[in-house]
């Protein structure tokens, strides 16, 4: 046999193992199983009810995260009333206490007074200055300016008036700390609110993706369907 005879027989032997490997293949086609058109209906159906259910909770919950920051706006507007009544109560606890320190300077003793009444004046500035430390109530530096015989209804009034602005004054630096603490917690709840928010918004996203995919899947078997039955 020639060469000639060789290389058609080895062409004829390369056709025949082609024709078994492509029966091999359509076989092997016919024998793996097409996706179910139903189940491939009732995920794409689950998928879209999860897409849409992740997205009213997406929506929610950027409503709830603009509530606690509009929250925020309103405790430091709250805060910063309280820190102007804060300043309100120094600068009158201030006067006050101007008032009353003048009255007793101005009711003080001569150098030239008898020695015992110098020494209970000298008591009476001591128990000032212990009172305005917040040492003595005013109802004990009262008591000794009344047995130093250096008490008078005025400066009482004063003392009073002095008395009553440093509690308000107290009142309000405890106001305006509350109200401090009230920003700090409206901020972080913000801040949690929105972070939550975000991650539903970034979960409806992936949900409606994989919905349209699987909805597009059962459009295009359904398609394919139709044209294998126009075709028969």
């Amino acid at each position: 046999m020639g060469a000639t005879g060789v290389w058609a027989l080895l062409m004829a032997g390369g056709s025949v193992v082609l024709a078994l490997l492509g029966l091999a293949v359509m076989a092997d086609r016919n024998r793996t199983p097409r996706p179910d058109l139903a189940r491939l209906r009732t995920e794409a159906a689950e998928l879209t009810v999860h897409a849409t259910e992740v997205r009213l909770d997406a929506v929610r919950a950027a409503e709830r995260a603009v509530l606690a920051r509009a929250e925020v706006t309103i405790a430091e507007q709250v805060r910063d009333a309280a820190w102007t009544a804060q300043e309100v109560a120094e600068q009158a606890y201030d006067l006050a206490w101007q008032a009353a320190q003048a009255g007793r300077q101005a009711a003080r003793v001569t150098d030239d007074a008898p020695a015992d009444e110098d020494r209970e004046r000298a008591v009476a500035r001591a128990a000032l200055s212990a009172y305005r430390r917040g040492d003595i109530s005013v109802q004990e530096l009262r008591e000794v300016f009344r047995r130093s015989g250096d008490w008078d209804p005025v400066q009482e009034e004063r003392e009073r008036a002095a008395e009553r602005c440093r509690i308000e004054q107290g009142a309000a630096r405890r106001a305006h700390d509350r109200a401090a603490a009230g920003v700090r917690r409206a901020e972080q709840a913000a801040r949690v609110a929105e972070v939550a928010a975000e991650a539903l918004v970034d979960e409806a996203a992936e949900s409606a993706a994989e919905a349209d995919e699987a909805q597009l899947a059962v459009d295009r078997r359904t398609a394919g369907r139709r044209f294998l039955r126009r075709k028969r």
